[in-house]
């Protein structure tokens, strides 16, 4: 299972990251959010950041954390 980091441009309620799948959450002071997720493959990857679009998140960054425990 890869973890990957994904900063989207607001702020997110706990429940609707819950609900995209989200393992983790950050809201950053800049007004942005920093979700974690756990993909097994690049497909679920890819699904997951169409769950992103389809929500009307703006999608900032992506980043393959190489290990979840250390971040």
């Amino acid at each position: 299972m890869e973890h990957y980091e994904i900063q989207v441009g607001c702020h997110l309620e706990p429940r609707r990251a819950h609900a995209l799948g989200c393992e983790l959450l950050r809201l950053l002071p800049d007004g942005r959010s920093v979700l974690t997720f756990a993909a097994a493959d690049q497909a679920a990857l890819y699904g997951l950041l169409s769950r992103l679009r389809d929500a009307g998140l703006l999608l900032v960054a992506t980043r393959r954390l190489e290990d979840p425990a250390a971040e």
